[in-house]
């Protein structure tokens, strides 16, 4: 009997003890959590109030760059929020962003690293840190000049044919087209065609096993289980990783790895099979024979985006690096992945602001009528000569960024106006929001290519436009995603109008991440020319 009692009071010292324990477990948590969330107040900057563990990730559930709208707004250019309990500093302040990325870039040299990695897709520029950016970057970069854009044209114009084709037939089909699936189709078809060399057709095979993947390559889970727990307790990545878990389907990376290396491998092998394509020009840096150029062509009118955006243009003619295999990999598959939503937005909302907008609507066909009245007249040279058409896609580019933020991480403590940025601290710039703040863009919702005159360009802080982001980090795609819209544009109109449809939705449904929905149509109908 007295052993028995003793166990029982011993059970219950446990008991109490454990109670204790987890209690003080999570009183300490919470003390933690909140002194965590109390990181901006002490530096005094201002931003919405965190909630416990979550920080200000719940005010997400609504469309990501509505949000920072609405933080800037009513707490000012330079905003601090929590992602769980993580700090990030929301930066509209254009003197502190020309300083962020460009003055000072050698200090905001970073992206935020992904919480979860991406298997081989880790070599991709974007991905990319440090030294190991700066060497990738100089090799490809000959990649993106404006002389192999025109070598690439011919592979785009080919590509719109089948565009072209399915416009007629929706015209005479009762004219209604969903936009985003056509031009969707035609960027995927342009970009296999430039990226690996392969000749898909994506508008009318949806089984192609090239299209297949590339779809599921495009659906990246940032909204899954596992990325939402690597993002609260960032301690699980290695577990995570462990068990081979990444943000792209592995079946997927496989199939694309294996497309490329069997590409790769029977150019290197027959000299012949060498195209004009993006993967032959990674091939060559691969093989150290792409040559560091200074371009200068003051004809192309692309060039002013790089300097007006503060983009190192030049890179040493002596400067002889390589790609890895797993590099050159990476940037073909990031290509592909980065250049497709991003076009096919750009389009989407290009054909339906121009629906909505005919009076420009007609100044483009009639710059279009003009310049480049055929088929064989699209080039990447004639549009370069278009300067009606520049400012229609600048505005579109405005009003519809296809990359509604980006970020940088700060390398080292500093201070700008008396704002302290501590080493280690994301930085999140809204570039939906800038691009519509009144005070930079008057009538900020109204369609205005005429905001995009060379006389209007000279007089506006450049960092008030920045579609493709600034600095030397700048998208090195830029060049080739002008050029492909640009040539869907001017091959669309010179064969059909856009016009508004009853089944048009306005304005366009938009998704909490992005601006596309992947849920609702984008119908517009189109009418032929006579």
């Amino acid at each position: 009997m007295i052993d028995m009692a003793v166990l029982e009071i011993i059970s219950g010292i446990f008991s109490l003890t454990t109670l204790y324990l987890t209690v003080a477990t999570i009183v300490i948590f919470f003390i933690y959590d909140f002194w965590t969330h109390t990181y901006f107040k002490r530096l005094g900057i201002p931003g919405p109030p965190p909630k416990p563990i979550f920080g200000n990730a719940m005010d997400f559930g609504r469309p990501i760059f509505e949000v920072l709208g609405e933080y800037s707004e009513k707490y000012g250019p330079v905003v601090g929020i929590y992602m769980f309990r993580r700090p990030v500093l929301v930066i509209s302040d254009l003197d502190m962003l020309r300083n962020i990325m460009v003055k000072d870039f050698h200090n905001f040299y970073n992206k935020f690293p992904l919480p979860l990695g991406s298997g081989s897709l880790d070599t991709a520029l974007f991905l990319l840190r440090d030294a190991q950016w700066k060497r990738v970057r100089d090799v490809i970069t000959p990649s993106f000049t404006g002389k192999k854009m025109k070598m690439m044209s011919d592979i785009i114009n080919e590509c719109a044919d089948m565009m072209v084709e399915k416009l007629h037939q929706s015209s005479e089909d009762g004219g209604n087209v969903e936009t985003q699936e056509l031009f969707g189709s035609f960027v995927m078809d342009a970009l296999a065609s430039c990226a690996f060399g392969l000749k898909v057709n994506s508008q009318k095979d949806k089984n192609d096993p090239f299209v297949k993947n590339a779809a599921k390559l495009f659906e990246i889970y940032f909204t899954s289980p596992v990325f939402m727990a690597v993002s609260f307790i960032p301690s699980l990545r290695p577990i995570f990783e462990f068990f081979n878990f990444t943000l792209f389907p592995k079946d997927v990376i496989d199939f694309f790895h294996d497309v490329t290396e069997k590409t790769v491998a029977m150019r290197e092998s027959q000299p012949s099979e060498q195209g004009k394509d993006f993967l032959q020009l990674l091939i060559d840096a691969k093989n150290g024979k792409a040559k560091m150029v200074i371009e200068n062509d003051d004809d192309d009118v692309h060039n002013k985006y790089f300097k007006d955006a503060g983009a190192e243009e030049s890179v040493s003619t002596k400067t002889k690096k390589y790609l890895t295999k797993e590099e050159l990999f990476g940037q073909s598959i990031i290509f592909l992945s980065a250049g497709y939503e991003t076009t096919a937005t750009l389009l989407t909302y290009a054909s339906y602001l121009l629906a909505s907008n005919p009076d420009c609507q007609d100044k483009l066909i009639a710059e279009i009528d003009d310049v480049v009245p055929k088929r064989d007249d699209v080039s990447y040279t004639s549009i370069s000569k278009m300067p009606y058409l520049d400012q229609v896609v600048c505005e579109v580019l405005r009003i519809y960024p296809p990359g509604v933020l980006s970020d940088r991480e700060c390398g080292e403590t500093c201070t700008y106006n008396g704002c302290r940025i501590d080493k280690g601290i994301q930085i999140w710039i809204p570039t939906y929001s800038i691009q519509r703040d009144p005070n930079h863009w008057p009538d900020p919702l109204k369609f205005d290519p005429e905001r995009f005159t060379k006389e209007n360009r000279e007089g506006r802080d450049p960092f008030t436009w920045m579609p493709f982001g600034a600095g030397p980090r700048i998208c090195l795609g830029m060049r080739f995603a002008l050029m492909e819209a640009k040539m869907a544009l001017v091959r669309s109109l010179q064969e059909v109008r856009f016009e508004i449809s009853p089944l048009t939705k306005i304005p366009p449904p938009v998704d909490n991440t992005s601006l596309m929905s992947k849920k609702d149509s984008y119908t517009l109908k189109v009418v032929q020319r006579n």
